[in-house]
């Protein structure tokens, strides 16, 4: 793993509550680079672009459900693809 961060400090500099983002991991919004020995999530910089995104599309009056869809045909590879 390259930098990381825990929940504690990924809710600080978003603004979100470690509960929104145990939540988000809940229900596969924004799953964590993984998890310490000791049980903390841990997210790095994919999550964080990740939740930018997750942030941002609700100013557009977009729904949870709505955002998850989007964010899952991004993380498909395109079709046709090796």
């Amino acid at each position: 793993m390259g930098v990381s961060w825990s929940v504690a400090e990924i809710a600080r500099m978003s603004g979100v509550t470690p509960r929104t983002l145990r939540y988000y991991d809940e229900i596969g919004l924004l799953s964590p680079a993984g998890i310490r020995s000791n049980g903390y999530r841990v997210y790095e910089q994919e999550q964080l672009l990740r939740l930018q995104q997750i942030l941002v599309l609700p100013e557009l009056d977009m729904p949870l459900d709505d955002i998850a869809a989007i964010l899952r045909r991004a993380d498909r590879p395109p079709s046709g693809a090796a």
